[in-house]
């Protein structure tokens, strides 16, 4: 410990003595590289188009220069303007010169309708022009009439205007809106946080390289951070352990790249299985979601890599108390490039305080605890070797002007192997675990023309799970063995068109089709003396799935934004069509006030089942079973939900409220919950009430949100609690989390606090014995909950720079999860085991299960990017 403070405090001084100015020296150097060059030295990002540096050269001696030296230094050389957006972000432009058309108006925020003073105009060929500012208004010189002008704010598009069009009718005002985002598809930035905005088709989409420190994370885990969005939880504290405004995690649609992903986390869940440092974009959608998004009934969690072709050698590496990984990112031509990542656990090597914290939170209640002691003063001796390995490849081509073309592969896996052994007892025990999760995934894309464009897509996802355990004891001559696998193929393609019809019309249609083959079995036997007893059970289904689907976008945002679409799949198992409306409508009040509706029916072929012959190993105990028809119903769902956005002066208020019907669960699916005491099959539905709300307000450099959920998530089984309904076994009435963030210079800091009520459980009211036999008698389902959940979560990272260059940066950071140690109780149920008794008999007796929350865990990350 006192090493890694030592390393942490080296990092920290180094840092600290590292300068603002830097020294400069370029000899007739390119433009492009010269940008790039300034962006490392300053830690800022430059954003400009590609022709904007074209032909342009920079002859330049700075030493121990400021960035606006520099800043200034390149304006007078290369003829360009630097925009500053804030302190990390510029946007370049073109410097224009005057003309011979005068034309005026005035640019609009969109959202807070206040005139905007920053603007610029481009137009089509760079050609001269000149652009002048007063209170928002502007007037713009142009030279050449027949060019197309596109008149921006901050660098993203807002209008285009034939400058022809209006030469007879120089200065007449014009009003236009601009955009926050690049084609008008962002409504709010900065939604929470830097890196999170708000799409006009009512996703979130997250930006991990551009997201602000959040709480209790030093690095962007994608899982774990779009948790901080009201109406969306972890009960059991996990990243992949999503629900959803009420929905499981086995009903989130996980994409990575195209790839449909069945197992998103590595740890069992603690730690996401994507690595964030090659994502471009992650969107989410809680409701009225875009009708290309099938096969499940709760969120969408969409991750896009890089889709631009690299055009330098650009990476990074770095290492926290769990794992380490690599990325890199390279040109191959200026029409193809490369990109790769790696991450893997070091934890079958070096066991870190973190991951021993991960662990005693991951094993509690398994066998790998329940061997340590057997009895009093009895121990047995352990190995437990465990690790997690990820990586991904992707190719980026641009095959012509109109077509692109991407490949991408992926590939995580988790390994858990445990040996026991009791010498005094002559036994031996061992669990192999192996999950893996693979996929490629091609695209093509050709934009026809200006307004039609297609997207074909092709994807293949392989699913592994594996389990065996063994158990051997010479004295009492007892050999035991249980095998369990759960395998997914899943193989497809889809068709998609776009035709944008204006400016604010556009229509997008396209055909999916699907093939899951799915196969799980279980295998078990039991030898002694007396003999041998076995149990065995495996099925495979395929299921084929065929989906149409269109919906028209009108995208007005000073006023009205419509999304309105419908969906038709039919699968193979049920032999049935089910049709699929989906709508999402937001209307602008005011300058300060907007309200919103959606609405969407959903259904779901494959799902998660409870499984119960191998629960004694106590981890991963679900499996994925394709719907029937009988046994396992196709799951269905409904939402209405509707809302109001709030902003002035800094303030944000977003109230959101829906309704929530989902059909077709069983007694066996993920979403009623883990317990032993029941075992019988039953049909029902759940209803769900919510309202999620948001606030915001941000300060300079200081920003605190806060986020509450309401959630009243009833079930109804016919032969659970005499027909009548309970609450959900996730059912979390009241959650509350309030964060705050600040920026000092290099430093960035967050602290946040989470509460929320208990989860219910079932009470055993009441046991008896009657000759070796257990009569157990259970109160109302669900009627009793866990004390109230409270954490508080600290980070805290450092950038710098390694050299005078600046070539290479580093980070450096610090987190603290569960600050004061609390003992926060996740999860309580019953089981029955055996015992021998003082006659040697066996009898049973009834076990309270508690599974309790991480401790205080600290955890450090140090990270390089070149």
């Amino acid at each position: 410990m006192r090493s890694v403070i030592s390393v942490v405090l080296l990092f920290i001084t180094h840092a600290l003595l590292a300068q603002n100015n830097v020294s400069l020296s370029f000899e007739k150097e390119p433009l492009q590289n010269v940008l790039t060059t300034v962006e490392k030295a300053y830690n800022i990002k430059f954003s400009y188009k590609a022709e904007l540096a074209e032909g342009k050269v920079i002859t330049l001696q700075l030493k121990d220069a400021s960035l606006n030296t520099v800043i200034q230094r390149l304006q007078q050389q290369a003829a360009i303007v630097f925009e500053k957006v804030n302190d990390r972000y510029y946007i370049i432009r073109n410097q224009l010169q005057e003309g011979k058309i005068r034309l005026c108006g005035v640019l609009l925020d969109s959202l807070s309708q206040q005139p905007i003073i920053e603007a610029s105009v481009v137009n089509k060929t760079q050609s001269k022009g000149t652009v002048t500012n007063t209170n928002g208004s502007f007037e713009l010189f142009l030279a050449f009439p027949s060019d197309t002008i596109e008149i921006r704010f901050l660098g993203y598009k807002t209008q285009r205007l034939l400058a022809k069009e209006l030469q007879t009718k120089p200065c007449t005002p014009i009003s236009m809106v601009a955009d926050q985002y690049d084609l008008g598809t962002v409504l709010i930035s900065n939604y929470l946080t830097s890196g999170i905005n708000k799409k006009t088709d009512g996703a979130l989409s997250l930006s991990p390289s551009k997201l602000g420190i959040l709480p209790g994370l030093t690095e962007p885990d994608v899982l774990q951070s779009i948790q901080l969005l009201p109406g969306i939880q972890s009960p059991n504290e996990t990243a992949s352990g999503l629900f959803i405004r009420g929905g499981t995690p086995d009903q989130n649609l996980i994409l990575w790249d195209g790839i449909k992903m069945y197992h998103s986390g590595h740890f069992f869940g603690l730690i996401s299985a994507f690595n964030p440092y090659v994502i471009e974009e992650v969107s989410i959608y809680k409701s009225g979601t875009e009708t290309k998004y099938g096969d499940r009934i709760s969120g969408v969690i969409d991750i896009q890599t890089d889709t631009k072709i690299p055009e330098k050698l650009s990476g990074g590496f770095g290492f926290n108390m769990t794992h380490g990984d690599v990325y890199l990112k390279a040109p191959i031509g200026k029409k193809l490039g490369v990109m790769v990542s790696a991450r893997r656990a070091f934890t079958d090597v070096w066991e870190t305080f973190t991951y021993n914290n991960f662990s005693e939170r991951v094993f509690q209640n398994t066998n790998i605890t329940k061997s340590e002691e057997i009895i009093e003063n009895v121990f047995s001796e352990t190995e437990n070797k465990f690790y997690f390995t990820d990586y991904t490849i992707k190719l980026i081509g641009k095959l012509s002007d109109k077509d692109d073309i991407m490949i991408s592969n992926l590939r995580t896996k988790n390994e858990l192997d445990f040996m026991s052994k009791i010498e005094l007892f002559e036994e031996t025990s061992r669990d192999q675990l192996s999950i893996r999760n693979s996929g490629f995934s091609g695209l093509w894309k050709r934009q026809w023309n200006k307004n039609f464009s297609h997207t074909l897509k092709a994807y293949y996802s392989r699913f592994d799970f594996d389990y065996l355990g063994t158990f051997r004891g010479d004295i009492v001559s007892v050999t035991e063995q249980d095998q369990k696998h759960n395998k997914i193929k899943d193989i497809g393609f889809s068709y998609d068109t776009t035709w944008e019809i204006n400016e604010k019309r556009s229509l997008q249609s396209g055909y999916q089709f699907s093939s899951n083959d799915v196969s799980f079995g279980f295998f078990g036997f039991r030898g002694t003396e007396e003999g041998v007893s076995t149990y065995a059970a495996a099925e495979e289904s395929i299921n084929n799935s065929h989906a149409l689907y269109s919906s028209y976008k009108y995208n007005d945002q000073n006023e009205l934004i419509i999304n309105a679409g419908f969906r038709a799949n039919y699968f193979s198992t049920t032999k049935e069509i089910f049709f699929e409306p989906r709508l999402y409508v937001e209307k602008k009040l005011n300058d300060h006030f907007s309200v919103n509706f959606s609405g969407e029916l959903k259904h779901q072929a494959v799902s998660q089942i409870l499984e119960f012959n191998t629960a004694n190993f106590g981890l991963e105990n679900q499996v994925w079973a394709i719907a029937n028809g009988d046994d396992f119903p196709v799951i269905k769902s409904r939402q209405i939900s509707t809302g109001v956005v709030f902003n002035k002066k800094g303030w944000r208020v977003d109230v959101d409220g829906y309704y929530k019907n989902i059909s077709g669960l069983t007694s066996f699916n993920r979403s009623f919950g883990n317990t032993s005491v029941l075992e019988t099959f039953s049909e029902g539905n759940s209803q769900i009430y919510g309202v999620d709300i948001l606030v915001e307000k941000k300060i300079n450099n200081y920003q605190t949100w806060m986020g509450y959920s309401y959630t009243d998530n009833k079930f109804e089984f016919s032969q659970i609690n005499n027909g009548l309904t309970f609450p959900g076994n996730y059912d979390i009435r009241h959650y509350f989390r309030w964060a705050h963030s600040y920026t000092l210079k290099n430093f960035k800091f967050s602290l946040g606090w989470n509460f929320r009520t208990g989860t219910p459980y079932t009470p055993v009211t009441s046991q008896t014995q009657d000759n070796g036999d257990l009569f157990v008698f259970i109160g109302e389902t669900n009627s009793t909950r866990i004390p109230d959940y409270h954490r508080l979560d600290f980070s805290g990272t450092y950038t710098f720079n390694f050299d005078k260059k600046n070539n290479w940066k580093g980070k450096i950071g610090f987190s603290l999860l569960n600050i004061y140690d609390r003992k926060n109780l996740l999860e309580r149920y019953y089981e029955i085991r055996a015992f021998l008794n003082d006659d040697n008999n066996v009898q049973f007796r009834l076990q309270t299960v508690d599974k309790f929350s991480l401790g205080l865990t600290p955890n450090l990350v140090f990270r390089v990017d070149f």
